[in-house]
């Protein structure tokens, strides 16, 4: 019999390797670049070709290795950060994993061009992890790597890169870490000879994050710095009422690297509690410096997870300095904690005044608690005398749910998500007959964009552009937005327009166009819907409900949550008691 189990070769365990690494072109990119700050490079131009896919070079200007130590770089586990088993646990440098050039080289062709002080200039060239020519050049002090036809020998998985601009707006981000948590450092990034990004070198984090994120996002962010239990925190968080619609905005720099960790994140949002709505989430650039020795950085393939001899330190510490950042924002900068209630949309083509049946009268203030039933306040009321409707609006509670009796029936209709069904059903309807309704902005919003946004929302403005949204490109990384689907109200078409590229921003490739047509209007329905903690008058209330009831659909939102919760006679008389 032959034997079942196999040996792998070495170079399909390099090719395994590499995939628990380089998942696309920004994956070497990040490599790359750790290597070059890890190496005192004080300039790093990155020049992309086709997105990654045709070539990624890294050129730097520091240290360079001479022609041995340029061999072995490429050697499995070879590296220069590490030497003993205690150095694991000091690890103060970006790399080691045991490297990633082997990984790279395994899947790519190679060509490096390297120089240290005092010595010539080296040149290798690799291909399927294969040294091919070794030979001395000339060369300024520094490390060039050029990396090209990445997975060129593993065609499954250059078939799961999505387009270039996504690609692009990876890449850019990465050097957007990279260079937030080394200002010193001057980065360039061009794409196809195309500049994309240029940001001089400075010893101001301040000037660093304007010149990747621009004014608007530095006048909306709070800066934190405090030491706490030997760890110190600092840098910047958004004030409670510019948040975003989802949550990948924490940006963690644990010792000046990148990381990802669900403790921290955790601290962050526990910390805004009760000051943003539960569906909306914060942005930070959060700084922590900590012992090398308690934190180790070496539990995943790209570095970006972190564990802590101590998480519960590092959570208390975090929560407590961004908590008090927070709580330190003077009157004239307090937020209200329903921070979309400035968003005020009217619900979709409700005629409010066609009710009939009962005449309302209202008081100061909205809702049914401010209103008077005309002639009939010193009598009881019969809910059939104010509404010939079959389902009857009694209240809201706590401005977010409203209370009805249908039929006999308590139903308890959560208003958000309602409004954000008929918005949804509406705006399909009017995109699939080619009706689409567009009210143009008396005043175009300006947007200003990071480089992977821009790039991401270069592939989506025509059809954007077809569900109502007219934006048009307005200088580098700004947008204009023109226009709106006429079923929003007055509102923020800047927010909207965030909110839509975080939803499009975890889109796979191929997928086809009626998918983010309906991603698309499934987030401008979310974003445009009245939203909680928001008083609704009895007009209001009848009104949504009667065009709730006419959908024929509406006991889900389009995320299928629950619109409507029912308790017939019988389920109020076991809670009761009374069966």
């Amino acid at each position: 019999m032959s034997p079942k189990i196999n040996i792998l070769s070495e170079l399909l365990i390099n090719k395994i390797a590499a995939g628990e690494v380089v998942e696309r072109p920004a994956s070497v990119v990040k490599e790359l670049v750790e290597n070059s700050i890890d190496a005192k490079a004080t300039e790093i131009f990155v020049d992309i070709v086709n997105a990654g896919r045709g070539l990624i070079r890294v050129s730097d200007n520091g240290e360079g290795m001479q022609s041995e130590d340029a061999l072995t770089a490429f050697e499995k586990h070879a590296t220069s950060k590490i030497s003993r088993e205690a150095d694991l646990f000091n690890i103060t440098t970006l790399g080691f994993r045991g490297e990633a050039l082997p990984s790279i080289a395994s899947i790519s062709k190679i060509k490096l061009i390297t120089k240290s002080e005092n010595t010539a200039g080296t040149l290798i060239e690799m291909e399927n992890g294969k040294v091919k020519k070794v030979s001395e050049i000339g060369a300024a002090a520094g490390t060039v790597i050029e990396v090209s036809d990445l997975f060129y020998n593993t065609p499954a998985r250059l078939k799961f890169l999505k387009s270039d601009n996504t690609e692009m707006s990876h890449i850019s981000a990465v050097i957007n870490q990279q260079a937030i948590g080394n200002p010193h450092i001057h980065f360039r990034l061009t794409n196809n000879k195309k500049e994309l990004l240029n940001l001089s070198s400075t010893t101001d984090i301040y000037q660093r994050i304007y010149q990747i994120y621009g004014e608007d996002f530095i006048n909306n962010m709070l800066s934190i710095s405090k030491e706490e239990n030997g760890i110190n925190i600092y840098g910047f968080i958004s004030k409670p009422s510019f948040n975003r619609a989802e949550r990948n905005h924490i940006d963690i720099f644990l010792n000046k690297r990148y990381i990802k960790n669900n403790v921290v994140t955790r601290a962050v949002y526990d910390a805004y509690s009760t000051l943003i709505p539960k569906d909306r989430h914060p942005l930070t650039l959060l700084f922590i410096d900590i012992q090398p020795s308690i934190v180790d950085v070496n539990v995943h393939p790209t570095k970006r997870e972190v564990r802590f001899v101590n998480q519960t330190i590092v959570y208390e510490a975090v929560k407590k300095v961004v908590r008090e950042g927070l709580m330190s924002l003077t009157s004239s900068h307090a937020v209200k904690t329903g921070a979309l209630s400035n968003y005020m949309v009217a619900s979709p083509a409700v005629d409010y005044e066609r009710q009939s049946g009962y005449e309302v009268r209202y008081t100061e203030g909205s809702g049914v608690k401010g209103q008077q039933i005309a002639g009939l306040n010193s009598q009881p009321v019969q809910l059939s005398q104010l509404t010939e409707c079959s389902v009857i609006p009694l209240g809201q509670i706590d401005n977010t749910y409203i209370t009805a009796d249908a039929s006999g029936e308590l139903w308890i209709i959560d208003q958000h998500a309602a409004y954000e069904r008929l918005l949804y059903e509406r705006l399909t309807q009017s995109y699939n007959s080619h009706a689409v309704q567009v009210q143009a902005l008396l005043i175009p919003e300006e947007v200003s964009l990071s480089i992977a946004e821009a790039m991401m929302l270069k592939d989506y403005i025509d059809v954007l552009k077809d569900i109502g949204i007219e934006i048009e490109e307005f200088g580098r990384d700004v947008y204009i937005i023109r226009s709106v689907p006429s079923l929003l109200g007055a509102g923020s078409a800047k927010q909207m327009l965030l909110d839509i590229i975080d939803g499009l921003a975890g889109l796979q490739k191929g997928i086809i166009k009626s998918e983010v047509v309906d991603k698309i209007i499934m987030l401008i329905a979310c974003h445009g819907s009245v939203r909680a903690n928001h008083a609704l008058t009895y007009k209001e209330m009848s009104a949504l409900i009667d065009d709730l009831i006419s959908l024929k659909i509406y006991e889900t939102c389009p995320h299928g949550r629950p619109i409507i919760i029912k308790f017939s006679k019988t389920d109020l008389e076991k809670i009761f008691k009374r069966r």
